[in-house]
């Protein structure tokens, strides 16, 4: 220590980054999950989603000191497969090094244990790195015992409450918790991230987005918002790789959001012709759950219904395929 101090009086190593320290608390995940939050829907989850968040809330709440504070080895610690986020901030990260340094982790990782001797990473992510990178061989955890379905949702409160994430980013972690089952609805997924049902909605936007499309977003997440990405998800479908083209135009700061639309129909022909070929058929039939809703142009035709047997469906074609092919 005495050591440490002499370079911290050289100024070779600065003080600590009270931003940094103030980001560090054990506990945001609790705020983050609050039903009563503002941006958040009133409407109430089911009793087992209710369960899982209200579990989650007391897991990773400060004040429910039960778990003490414990010295584990970095080795037997592992990230989690509930990070959709990269860690590979540099500056925050150096940033916490040098707070690390001066301080130490004020604030313990939180994990859970996968086997006797493996760990998983809950919240701290940023703060193992940090540790890794100073060559530090053990950190100070709290152990807390918790199912995937919350591990997902505390890891996913911690990031929003700590980071300023971006829409997409915001989309990553919702699509998790949804393909993983682990919320069932846009409220519930609403709930766990703080935001409103509507927003939830906006950020599916960006699952009609292309593969190339969502590459260039992976760099470059904070170049287009959710409330962009669900009013262009239809021409990010219909022209996929033009639609590619002016993300990766957006990204280099020759485009804005509000000329993606134009840009894309400018390579083809005016947008009041496109709009021409475009034609959307809605059929209502009693029984069925939703409209089935067939959207056509002169390059593809798509179906879009709840409740149809597909294998029927695909036979019909089949045998009906020489009279639907125009000349």
């Amino acid at each position: 220590m005495a050591k440490l101090s002499g370079l911290i009086g050289s100024g070779k190593v600065g003080k600590a980054d009270q931003k940094v320290v103030d980001a560090m608390p054990d506990a945001p995940a609790a705020a983050a999950l609050d039903s009563s939050n503002e941006a958040s829907t009133p409407e109430a989850l089911d009793s087992s989603t209710h369960a899982t968040v209200a579990k989650t809330k007391a897991a990773l709440d400060s004040s429910t000191a039960k778990t003490a504070v414990t010295e584990m080895a970095v080795s037997c610690i592992r990230p989690s497969p509930y990070q959709v986020r990269a860690v590979a901030d540099t500056d925050y990260i150096e940033t916490l090094m040098a707070s690390v340094a001066q301080s130490g982790v004020i604030s313990p990782i939180v994990v859970r244990a996968l086997d006797s001797s493996i760990h998983e990473v809950i919240a701290g992510h940023h703060r193992l790195e940090a540790c890794r990178r100073l060559g530090h061989s053990s950190v100070p955890v709290v152990v807390r015992k918790m199912t995937d379905a919350q591990a997902a949702c505390a890891l996913t409160s911690d990031n929003f409450v700590r980071k300023e994430l971006s829409d997409y980013e915001r989309y990553k972690h919702a699509k998790l918790l949804k393909d993983h089952e682990f919320c069932k609805t846009n409220s519930e997924i609403g709930q766990v991230l703080g935001v409103s049902r509507q927003l939830v909605g906006f950020l599916f936007g960006f699952d009609d987005f292309p593969a190339g499309a969502k590459a260039i977003l992976e760099v470059n997440p904070k170049i287009l918002g959710a409330t962009q990405a669900n009013e262009l998800r239809d021409i990010a479908r219909e022209e996929p790789d033009v639609f590619t083209e002016a993300i990766a135009l957006l990204a280099e700061e020759k485009l804005r959001q509000n000329q993606i639309r134009q840009w894309v129909e400018s390579k083809f022909r005016s947008a009041s012709v496109r709009m021409q070929r475009r034609q959307e058929i809605k059929i209502q039939k009693p029984g069925l759950r939703s409209p089935i809703k067939l959207t056509y142009t002169d390059r593809e035709a798509k179906i879009q219904a709840e409740g149809l047997d597909v294998e029927k469906l695909k036979k019909l074609i089949e045998d009906n395929l020489d009279s639907l092919i125009t000349q």
